[in-house]
Order: C-alpha cells, then structure tokens, then sequence
C-alpha cells in the first residue's frame, strides 16, 4: 500500500475500518501519527483484527484506485488534517471522522455556518412532514439553510421543503455517496446533489447498516448551530442526534406533540430537558440560530445599536467578489435573490452561499426573504 501523507492514511482507515473506532481514535488522540496507526493495522498490532478476512482486505485495498474512483464520480474528499476542514467538527474530539466524501453543486462547508439540522421519525404523521416542509422553505427563506440525514419520512419533507424554496440542503447519509440509502429517495438526492450536496464519511460505495447511522448523527449534529427534532419516538435514533448536539454545547429545539402519539414520545421525553428549547414555529428556530426574530420586523426609527451598526466602513475588508453583491445590496427596503441574479449573472445557489456569508460577517441583513446592507 502506498501511503505518501497522512490524508492518504486518514482515507485509507476509512476504508478499512468502520467509522469511529475506539481503538485507531485512542492512538491517534495519543499522538500517533495516522500514519503509524496504518502501518500498526498492517503489521497486527491491533490483536483484535488479526484475521485473515482483514489481512486480505488490506493487502488488497488500493488507494489509488480508490482516489480514481472518487474522481470520477464527481466526490471531493477532506481529510481531518486538511486546512479546509470543517473546523466546527473539532467539537467531536477524538470521534471526528477521518474523512468526508462529498458530492454537490456547493460547498457544504460554506452553508453549514448558517444552518439547522431538522430530523424526526421515518413513519412521520402528517403533522410532522407538514411542519418540516413548511419550515425548512421558510427558515430557507430567512437565509438558514438545513441539513438532514435523508431518510424517509421527517428528513425526506424538510429536504423537499428548502428544495422547493430555492435553498440549497445538504443530506448527511449513513451510507457512501454512490451506494445512496434508501434507493427509493434516489430522485430526490440527485435533486439534492444539483441543489446542495450529499455528504458521508464512509467511503462512496460502503452501503449502509445500524451502526453507521447513529455514526452519522454525531456528524449531522456537529456541522449545524442548532438541531431540531420534529417527532420522535421512545428510544429513537433521531434523539441521539439531539443528545450529540447537546454533549457539544450546540443549540437543540423539539417540536412539542400529543401526548397520546407513539410518534411524540421521545420529542416530549426530550423537551423535559433544561437545555432543550420548545418551539412551534420557523421563527422560533430562525432566533434561536441567529437572535433576530424575522416575524418582528424593526418599526421605523429603530435605533438598537445592533442597526445602528454601519459596514460600509468595513467594505475594504471584502473581497472583489462579494463586494460586488453587497454593493449591489440597498441600505433600506430590500432585493431579493432572483433581482440579484439578473445584476450580476450569477447562480442562485452562489448569491445564496455568498449572502449567508455576508450576514455572518455582519455585512447584510435578511428580512423574510429580502436582503439589504446591514444598518
């Protein structure tokens, strides 16, 4: 095997290991080189693998072929050790995963700054999917953007939701970005992939398996400011992504529901928490993430020092690029994004990416869906 760095080694123990081993994450959090956990793996230094069904797989693995395979299909690969990793993901510690495979029309990592997680049970009622497809379009609206596992059910509604609002989503998956989970949504991750992005840290053609998925929650937890859980039932997987974004200091919030529904269980069982926030509305969840409440629009004459603030004193600290969209932005009233379009000719989903950035940065304002310099 011809490892020449340490992303090299970091993919190559994705693709022999399962995500999150306890064992390869002690020595790494030890100060052993991926490297040299490599070289630990191929030379039996972890008893517990020293099995011939391994030693095949990793006399055999070739990562070359692997990386060309990749290419092809159109994934980029980010190691933990790259500059351009996520760094929200150090939060994770030691179960970081080694790699991430992504394929998409944008940078998830640009999105992920302003976004929220909407997970919530598969066998969903009809008030769940309503609620996530109704919020995902408008906290889209707002300039959040959302993230999920992908699945059916609560997932599948807050995907098609921001979809149909023009917003990019990103699915987070349990499987590998070629070998997609469930089958049965792979029209709706192709429109993702052309509107968003598809991510996993399990290799592309790794299908997926229970232990995998909650795997993947601690990932869909770390990437966002805040995870919302829209029904759930007792014991459900969709809590542990709560519970990891909790054990990160993250924002979580729970849809309330009946107390007679199996589907409410575990959000009501969740909601006793002190730290857990309640919220029935898209608004609710929009504050909690970026404490402007878009349904209380300022009266005029609102002299807050929040909108007393004035970027343009601050423009030379942009970019050639994104200074030609804020300048192209009104002090007052607003644009919206199919205006800005037509100004400056470029994509949707790159004004999208490029206003959530802006109002990151406290350099635009977004007022339901009207975007504006900030004041």
């Amino acid at each position: 095997m011809k490892i020449q760095s340490e992303s090299d080694a970091f993919i190559a123990m994705a693709h022999l290991c399962e995500p999150g081993d306890e064992l390869i994450n002690k020595k790494l959090a030890s100060g052993i080189s991926p490297i040299q956990v490599l070289d630990m793996l191929g030379s039996k230094g972890f008893p517990q693998r020293d099995n011939l069904a391994f030693t095949k797989r990793f006399e055999k693995f070739d990562l070359d072929a692997e990386l060309d395979f990749a290419h092809r299909i159109g994934a980029r690969i980010l190691t933990r050790d790259q500059e351009g990793w996520p760094t929200q993901l150090h939060a994770l510690g030691s179960q970081q995963p080694w790699a991430l495979w992504a394929i998409g029309s944008i940078d998830f990592r640009v999105i992920a700054l302003s976004s929220v997680t909407i997970v919530g049970a598969r066998a969903c009622t009809p008030y769940g999917a309503a609620i996530a497809g109704q919020w995902a379009a408008e906290l889209g609206a707002w300039g959040t953007h959302v993230f999920s596992g992908g699945a059916i059910g609560v997932d599948s509604c807050a995907h098609k939701g921001a979809l149909r609002a023009g917003t990019p989503t990103v699915s987070v998956l349990a499987s590998g970005v070629q070998a997609r989970y469930p089958s049965s949504n792979e029209h709706l991750f192709a429109l993702i992939v052309e509107n968003g992005a598809i991510v996993s840290e399990s290799p592309p053609r790794e299908p997926a398996h229970k232990r995998r998925f909650l795997a993947r929650n601690r990932i869909l937890a770390g990437l966002t400011k805040a995870t919302c859980v829209i029904e759930a039932t007792d014991r459900s997987g969709t809590s542990s992504t709560a519970r990891e974004a909790l054990n990160m200091n993250r924002i979580v919030a729970g849809v309330p529901g009946s107390i007679h529904a199996p589907t409410s269980l575990g959000v009501n069982t969740l909601l006793k928490h002190t730290d857990v926030h309640l919220v029935t509305s898209a608004a609710d969840l929009q504050e909690l993430v970026t404490g402007f409440n878009p349904r209380e629009v300022p009266s005029v004459g609102a002299t807050t020092r929040d909108h007393q603030r004035n970027s343009s004193a601050r423009w030379r600290a942009l970019s050639a690029s994104d200074y030609e969209i804020w300048e192209l932005l009104p002090k007052h009233g607003g644009m919206n994004v199919d205006n800005l379009t037509e100004k400056t000719g470029r994509s949707r989903l790159d004004l999208l990416a490029r206003l959530s950035e802006l109002r990151l940065t406290g350099f635009a304002s977004n007022v339901e869906g009207l975007w504006c310099k900030s004041k």
